[in-house]
């Protein structure tokens, strides 16, 4: 059970509120008010410093609920949404606010405390993994000082350290002694998973088109922040035009946010390095950041000054005297299996590197052919369990009759067919991790026992009746949509929750684009050497062809197209890619997007469609197969051939 709790309800319905208020002091929290409007809450808010706040997401007044999630989530408090509304447009807002936890009325006693359980397991994870991340930074600080490297060396050891704590595409270091700006030019661009280009006076010249000249009057026409700040989306723009450096990397390399971490320096009366973080994300950073710059503001300026005292003459040393090498490549163990450098990809690095070490569920979300097996591997080869089976179960391979045996294993005799008993995947697993694949396809009956299993750490074999005590990690992965899902009713609300304590949305090939190359590269480098073909290279055309498309089938259909373009290559390139048919006929058009679909995507849309009018039944009187006019079997069949599975409809 978690433990007490001071609560605030915020629902503007009394006999609800009242409710859920009898419910929670039943269970031994503690309710520090009733709130019906976000002015109410407010007010308790700063009154009685809630930690935990449940909240409707319609109320009386002008604000909502999610109005409110924007002032709690800044104040770090955790929350979790009530909302009788469950359609996937009210799910989808609410998910943007990253709430704790999502109830959909009416919802059971039990629903409502598991649920404050969760978000409570969420809100101590988050503060744990924020502590354990600031104390390891602090520890490489001192590994820094301690060591003899250039300048430009150290700098980008301490801009390492800070990735795991502030995510950014570029960092700029701005020094200044005696309240004046060093002549020195330093940023890294972040390049790969520990990759960093270094941006001195000459990339600048490079990339922007720009004299030194235009660079420094640049620089000394813009105004340098002394307090940490951060600026998004809007107030990039408004703050870019204010500061023209801001504007020259905003247009130049795309950025779309930053924050300023300013280490002002007691040893002079003027002076101190100022780091400037860009992200090509519009709302990358937030409140939670500033009060991270406070705390590290201390560590930071105690190095930086002991830097300074090992060598007095660092920050006036000439720019070509230091070492040129641009990047920092160290490869590292565990994502051997993932190819790309996109931003949205290093991200999810960061991520994986952040709960790997932890025994935390994981929930892997995206569309098929993302990776989502390989981001599992990854997150096992980085956990202490890398040395311990890893078990995989396709949820949507197997029969339901089938799905209980394969999770927990069965006894001799259990049911017909039971001739010796069987160790079920979650024993095969332990001390292990179990990879349920497709999770969103797993019959509502068998999710409750899954719930079970997971909460309890204990199994029974079908047709036994012993407990069976189990140490497993979770890692999920879906390529449905859950909250849609949920929110239909064919997967427990409170199994979601259960699953995604930590999720990761793989982003679509389409959104990546940048890694096409190299994943094309990568596949002609392993297919090349399967079929024993002397294909090296892939023609600019042809690569092309593969930026223009939209990869509906994303990695594993670039993977399929590469393997059968090497097949059908007549000499050691790529002059032509395969692509469907389909999309070559395809017109873009500013109000009308348009293409020729084939014969087979013609039937599974009607079959959807009929399936979809049938509410998924297919046999009987009314059913898919009977309009359709088709056996049953055949139905079935056809289905699994067009790959529709019961998440389609």
């Amino acid at each position: 059970m978690a433990k007490p709790l001071k609560i605030l309800i915020v629902e503007d319905q009394f006999v609800e509120a009242n409710h859920l208020r009898l419910m929670l002091k039943k269970a031994g929290h503690t309710i520090v008010g009733m709130a019906r409007s976000v002015s109410d809450a407010r007010y308790y808010i700063a009154q009685e410093k809630p930690e935990l706040v449940l909240l409707d997401i319609f109320l009386s007044g002008k604000e909502t609920g999610i109005d409110l999630a924007e002032i709690l989530k800044e104040d770090n408090i955790p929350f979790i949404y009530l909302s009788a509304n469950s359609n996937q447009e009210v799910l989808s807002k609410a998910k943007l606010t990253h709430p704790y936890g999502f109830l959909v009325k009416p919802f059971r006693e039990k629903d409502l405390l598991i649920t404050i359980e969760i978000a409570e397991y969420h809100q101590q994870h988050g503060i744990e993994s924020s502590i354990r991340k600031e104390l390891l930074f602090q520890k490489e600080l001192k590994t820094i000082v301690a060591k003899s490297d250039t300048w430009d060396d150290r700098v980008l050891n301490i801009i390492t350290a800070l990735q795991s704590l502030i995510s950014f595409d570029l960092v700029m270091a701005v020094f200044y002694m005696d309240n004046k700006l060093s002549n020195k030019v330093l940023g890294y661009a972040r390049t790969g998973l520990h990759e960093y280009q270094r941006i001195g006076i000459e990339e600048l010249q490079n990339i922007t088109a720009l004299k030194e000249s235009e660079i420094n009057e640049l620089r000394s026409k813009s105004k340098v922040e002394t307090q940490a700040t951060f600026y998004n989306d809007q107030d990039f723009i408004k703050i870019c035009d204010k500061t023209p450096i801001k504007k020259m990397f905003a247009n130049s390399m795309n950025m779309k946010s930053n924050l300023m971490l300013p280490a002002p320096l007691s040893l002079t009366e003027n002076g101190g390095l100022y780091l400037s973080f860009f992200s090509r994300q519009p709302n990358n950073y937030n409140k939670n950041h500033l009060t991270l710059c406070d705390r590290l503001q201390e560590p930071l300026i105690y190095a930086i000054e002991n830097l300074i005292g090992h060598d007095k003459k660092a920050n006036q040393k000439d720019s070509s005297a230091v070492n040129h090498n641009t990047k920092k490549n160290i490869k590292i163990a565990g994502f051997e299996s993932i190819v790309g450098k996109s931003p949205v990809l290093l991200k999810i690095f960061d991520h994986i590197l952040q709960v790997a070490p932890a025994d935390t569920t994981v929930l892997i979300t995206g569309e098929s052919g993302t990776g989502k097996e390989s981001i599992a591997h990854s997150i096992r080869e980085l956990s202490n369990r890398k040395n311990q089976p890893f078990v995989k179960i396709n949820c949507s391979a197997l029969p339901p009759s089938l799905i209980e045996s394969e999770l927990f294993g069965h006894e001799k005799g259990s049911f017909t067919g039971a001739a010796e008993r069987r160790i079920g995947k979650f024993e095969q697993a332990d001390n292990g991790t179990l990879f349920l694949d497709e999770i969103g396809d797993m019959p509502l009956e068998m999710q409750a026992k899954l719930l079970r299993a997971i909460q309890e750490k204990e199994i029974e074999r079908v047709g036994g009746n012993t407990s069976i005590k189990i140490n497993v990690r979770i890692i999920a992965a879906t390529n449905c949509n859950l909250e849609k899902e949920v929110a239909d009713g064919r997967f427990r609300l409170d199994l979601y929750y259960r699953l995604n304590v930590f999720p990761i949305q793989l982003p679509p090939l389409r959104e990546r684009k940048e890694d096409i190359g190299l994943l094309a590269r990568h596949f002609i480098a392993v297919y090349s050497s399967k079929t024993g073909k002397n294909v090296t290279e892939i023609s600019e055309n042809a690569l092309k062809s593969l930026l223009a498309y939209q990869w509906p089938g994303n990695i594993r259909e670039l993977e399929n197209l590469i393997e059968r373009s090497i097949l059908l290559a007549k000499t050691d390139t790529i002059e032509h890619i395969p692509l469907p048919a389909f999309d070559e006929v395809k017109i873009n058009n500013q109000s009308n997007e348009w293409y020729f679909k084939t014969i087979q995507e013609n039937e599974r849309e009607h079959i959807i469609n009929v399936l979809e009018k049938c509410n998924g039944r297919i046999r009987g009187t009314g059913g898919a197969s009977e309009i359709l006019g088709l056996p049953p079997t055949t139905l079935a069949s056809r289905m699994q051939k067009l790959g529709i599975k019961r998440s389609h409809f």
